[in-house]
C-alpha cells in the first residue's frame, strides 16, 4: 500500500505543486527542488497520510511545501544579513586601517579620481596594478593621480 500511496500523490498532485511552488519562487530550479524534497517528505510520512483523506493529504503537502518555501526564505535572509554584517566590519576595519584624512582628502576630489587615489595610498597598488583593475591604460592611472593631487594641492593640501 505504501508504494501505491507514493506513485498516487505524485500523479495527482504534482503539477499542481509544481504550479503552487511557480507561484513562491518564480524559479523553475527552485520550483523542481521544492516539489522534489515535499514528494520525499511525503515518503517518510506515509503512515500519517494513509490515515488522511484526499483533502488533507493535499493540505498536508501544500502546507509542507510552503514550509520548505519560508524555511529557505529565512536561511536566505539570515546568510544576506551576515554577509552584510561582514561586509559592514571589513569596510570598517578597512576604514579603520587607512588614515582617516585619505578619506577627506577622498571626498574632496571629483568622483574619477577617488578610486585611483583610494587603490593607490589606501591600498598601495601599482598604476599597472589599478589601471587592470578599473579596465584602463596604467598611463590614464598616472594621469588621474597626478591631477587629483595638484588639485589637492591648489586646495592647500599636501600629498596623501
Amino acid at each position: 500500500m505504501p508504494d501505491h500511496l507514493v506513485a498516487e500523490l505524485y500523479r495527482e498532485h504534482k503539477e499542481r505543486l509544481e504550479r503552487y511552488a511557480m507561484s513562491l519562487t518564480h524559479d523553475a530550479h527552485r520550483t523542481d527542488d521544492l516539489v522534489q524534497e515535499t514528494l520525499v517528505r511525503a515518503i517518510s510520512h506515509l503512515r500519517l497520510l494513509e490515515r488522511l483523506n484526499p483533502y488533507q493529504r493535499r493540505a498536508w503537502l501544500y502546507r509542507t511545501l510552503k514550509n520548505r518555501f519560508l524555511d529557505e526564505q529565512r536561511r536566505e535572509q539570515r546568510q544576506r544579513t551576515l554577509f552584510s554584517r561582514l561586509a559592514k566590519d571589513a569596510a570598517r576595519a578597512d576604514r579603520q586601517a587607512v588614515p582617516g584624512r585619505l578619506y577627506e582628502l577622498l571626498d574632496r576630489v571629483p568622483e574619477r579620481y577617488r578610486d585611483v587615489l583610494y587603490k593607490r595610498y589606501a591600498l598601495g597598488m601599482t598604476s599597472s596594478e589599478i589601471g587592470r583593475d578599473l579596465g584602463i591604460p596604467a598611463a590614464t592611472v598616472r594621469s588621474r593621480l597626478h591631477l587629483a593631487i595638484s588639485r589637492l594641492r591648489r586646495e592647500g593640501f599636501k600629498k596623501p
